[in-house]
């Protein structure tokens, strides 16, 4: 499976968790998920290539995978 397709898969698993997407350019300096008056953003970096957004997505949804249940 190329990049661009796991990197799709990965922004769709996202958004099932509740994030919303936010396709922004940053400058390189990469991307990221927050929490914003309750809502979970996840940042990703127009100016990276496809193999960094996808590590920046894998990594906010790893971080979600580790946070205790509410």
């Amino acid at each position: 499976m190329h990049t661009v397709e796991l990197l799709d898969r990965a922004i769709e698993r996202a958004r099932q968790l509740g994030y919303e997407i936010r396709h922004e350019w940053l400058g390189g300096k990469g991307g990221g998920d927050c929490e914003l008056a309750g809502r979970k953003i996840l940042f990703v970096d127009l100016a990276c290539p496809p193999e960094e957004q996808l590590a920046q997505v894998l990594e906010a949804l790893r971080r979600h995978a580790a946070r205790p249940a509410a």
